[in-house]
């Protein structure tokens, strides 16, 4: 018992010490008001995805430890979370691994906001960067099935990106280090299947696409 209650009280100094590492992150990345997005003159906008660090995972047993918020925030992965868990996720997302190596959520993404700036010309989709005043790049990083609570043990796709505004010579000028979206759907694990998971996840990024070019549009 000793030893038990040890390990739970350096989890909760863990999950302390994150949340006032996130708090103090938020502080400094404030934008000053130079750096906001109504503030930055773009005549012409290419659009960029990165998934160098894409990570499909399944956050189950793992939901307790991080809830929602905190595996949507990116700290999967932290010491709080137990070998023992991560390694029963791990084993609820192999079946989908297959599946999901084969659904292209960059090329979704990039479509989907160059289609809804391309639709409304403010700003107009340059061809390439040489064109281009700034760029959009939308960076992908954790996706996936969370579960929706801890009451309710079924899971639904989720996204978690972030994206930035660089100008022509790659210079970051705004930043949103979160953009996360869950679909709608719930069901239980064993009612998720490839078609599902790339139904799901593959409509969660077309709306997200959209959803960072009207932040731009009606900026």
């Amino acid at each position: 018992m000793g030893a038990l209650r040890q390990q739970v009280a350096f989890a909760a100094a863990c999950l302390a010490a994150a949340a006032l590492s996130f708090g103090a992150a938020d502080a400094r990345e404030k934008p000053q008001p130079a750096q906001t997005l109504a503030a930055i003159g773009i005549s012409a906008i290419a659009i960029e995805v990165a998934a160098d660090d894409s990570n499909f995972t399944v956050i189950d047993s793992r939901f307790d430890e991080t809830a929602t918020a905190g595996a949507l925030l990116g700290v999967l992965g932290a010491s709080i979370n137990s070998g023992i868990n991560a390694g029963e996720d791990d084993r609820k997302a192999d079946p989908f691994r297959a599946g999901a190596a084969g659904i292209d959520l960059a090329a979704i993404l990039r479509a989907s906001a160059g289609d809804t700036l391309a639709a409304r010309a403010n700003p107009p989709v340059a061809e390439g960067k040489a064109d281009a005043s700034h760029s959009l790049i939308i960076e992908i990083h954790n996706w996936g099935l969370i579960r929706a609570s801890r009451e309710d043990p079924r899971l639904r796709a989720f996204l978690n990106l972030s994206w930035k505004i660089a100008d022509a010579k790659g210079k970051t000028v705004f930043e949103k280090k979160r953009e996360n979206a869950v679909a709608p759907e719930l069901r239980p694990l064993a009612d998720h299947s490839d078609e599902t998971l790339k139904a799901d996840v593959e409509a969660l990024a077309a709306k997200a696409g959209a959803l960072i070019a009207y932040q731009i549009i009606y900026r």
